[in-house]
């Protein structure tokens, strides 16, 4: 059993980590639909809505990656340091580095 601090610490990085893919959704859904609409008023002076309804599915879409993407790297434990999100160890291009 870990103390009280540390539980506290784990429940702040537990909230921290919820808020950012909370965050990153609502705004991936907000940035596509106030595109779209912006869109709409520039090219079809506001007679149109299709511009909107198509940018907020792409920001859906958008959302939806971005909570993929952000659960698995927030998931994994702090000694799998290891995928495509890492940077690789740098070699020379030798192949008598080994």
């Amino acid at each position: 059993m870990g103390t009280i601090r540390e539980e506290l610490v784990s429940q702040f990085r537990s909230l921290s980590v919820a808020s950012a893919i909370a965050m990153s959704v609502v705004f991936s859904i907000f940035a596509g639909a106030i595109t779209g609409h912006y869109l709409d008023l520039w090219l079809f002076d506001g007679q149109s809505h299709w511009l909107t309804i198509i940018c907020l599915f792409f920001g859906i879409a958008g959302a939806v990656k971005n909570f993929f993407i952000l659960t698995k790297r927030f998931s994994k434990e702090p000694g799998e340091k290891k995928g495509k999100d890492q940077p690789e160890a740098h070699t020379s291009g030798r192949k008598d580095d080994v």
